[in-house]
């Protein structure tokens, strides 16, 4: 990923970008460098939990791997950019990217790492044409259900750990304790 400046980040930060209208509106929600990686934290926070959702037993969980699968292996992301929008509350009812902001990514699904990370489209931004960030979204199979890796009562302990700030605004605890969820953007 290519290092970018606190003032090119600010620029990136006036785009909408969260789907949280409390949080854009908040005062401590400045338009800065730390902000946007505050952001990206909380995105970053939300996406791993929605791959260890994926993890879990019944219909939904069935459902969001479906959705994964199907756009790794070629079909359109639309049900994916739905789902990441906040279009799916049957599925997954916390949005992570609003509409808009959405359509700076490009997304891409790795079955063979724990961890994710976000590229940057150098081209795509000296032409202004998104998508700017490529986003690779890791979805690895869920290891063996033990006390050495992880147990399913860590996974939905993580999937349903709340995002909360510090007295500074800062995410608190945006990665997850346990080495075999995955981390997104990270």
């Amino acid at each position: 990923m290519a290092e970018w400046t606190a003032q090119q980040l600010r620029g990136w930060h006036n785009h909408k970008t969260s789907c949280d209208k409390k949080v854009q509106q908040s005062k401590k929600h400045i338009q800065n460098y730390e902000s946007f990686v505050h952001q990206w934290l909380k995105q970053s926070k939300l996406l791993s939990q929605l791959i260890a959702s994926a993890w879990l037993e019944g219909e939904k969980a069935t459902q969001i791997r479906e959705i994964f699968t199907s756009f790794s292996t070629g079909h359109d992301d639309s049900e994916l950019r739905a789902l990441l929008t906040g279009q799916k509350p049957d599925l997954w009812n916390k949005c992570i990217f609003d509409p808009d902001e959405i359509q700076i990514y490009r997304f891409e699904v790795s079955w063979e790492t724990f961890d994710g990370k976000v590229i940057d489209n150098h081209q795509a931004v000296l032409d202004q044409k998104p998508p700017y960030f490529t986003i690779v979204l890791p979805f690895p199979p869920r290891p063996a259900l033990s006390e050495f890796t992880v147990t399913l009562d860590q996974i939905q302990s993580w999937v349903n750990a709340p995002i909360q700030e510090d007295g500074n605004g800062l995410i608190e605890n945006p990665f997850p304790p346990y080495p075999y969820i995955p981390t997104t953007c990270s």
